[in-house]
């Protein structure tokens, strides 16, 4: 008897870990967006006209009374988190994500007209999107580890901030390994020495800080969701 080869495993990519991850995605939101089970105080926050920009970026933000602010907040989510209001400014708040088109259904069926609307728009493409160097910051909560490629994501979204000004990117601590890398869980976050990486399996990790410190400073800080999460600060140069 003549033994068959065996077939080759198909090797899965990261496209289609991230489109097979957004089911879970979309469920989870749908039940977020009921405001009764799941982190029921997310709906209400985020559909808060008067809720205040948050300090911890308004301290990035080097923009006097009287100016208008431009934030761009990447993956967004049906809802963006930020707050809408800064003392003596206006703020205007562009929402982008994958899903746009999904969470307009979402918003729908629970009855949301949000105040800010989330367009569609993919982290490694904003510059379909966004403007060169017309941000005066841009955003990221708990998504770009998410992405197919984050490298590319902070590529575009460093293209996208203005000069002297700041992405602000704020993740879960290695939440790839915490989720076993189920789904679009496919990257590793994590600060070391005081620089950001980014790793995932069966590649060598990259020194985030150093890629990019033609381009911009980095700065690891504690971030406002807690010590299981940290914040990279990158100024564009």
């Amino acid at each position: 008897m003549i033994a068959r080869a065996a077939k080759p495993v198909a090797k899965v990519t990261p496209l289609q870990y991230w489109t097979e991850g957004q089911t879970s995605e979309l469920a989870f939101w749908d039940r977020v967006l009921t405001g009764k089970d799941e982190w029921p105080e997310t709906r209400p926050l985020r559909t808060d006209p008067n809720l205040p920009l948050q300090d911890y970026l308004t301290s990035l933000i080097g923009l006097s009374a009287g100016s208008t602010v431009r934030i761009l907040d990447v993956g967004a989510g049906p809802l963006t988190c930020l707050g809408k209001k800064w003392e003596g400014r206006d703020v205007r708040i562009t929402a982008v994500d994958a899903n746009a088109m999904h969470y307009d259904r979402l918003l729908e069926k629970h009855g949301i007209i949000p105040l800010c609307r989330t367009i569609l728009g993919f982290a490694e493409e904003l510059s379909k999107v966004a403007p060169e160097s017309s941000f005066d910051l841009v955003h990221a909560r708990n998504c770009i580890d998410h992405s197919q490629d984050p490298l590319k994501a902070i590529d575009e979204m460093l293209r996208a901030v203005k000069p002297g000004c700041y992405v602000f990117l704020n993740h879960a601590i290695r939440e790839g390994a915490a989720q076993l890398y189920e789904g679009p869980h496919q990257w590793d976050f994590f600060p070391k020495r005081g620089s950001f990486y980014i790793a995932r399996p069966g590649r060598m990790s990259v020194n985030v800080s150093k890629r990019l410190r033609r381009r911009a400073t980095v700065d690891v800080r504690t971030s406002p969701d807690g010590p299981s999460w940290f914040v990279a600060c990158l100024r564009k140069r």
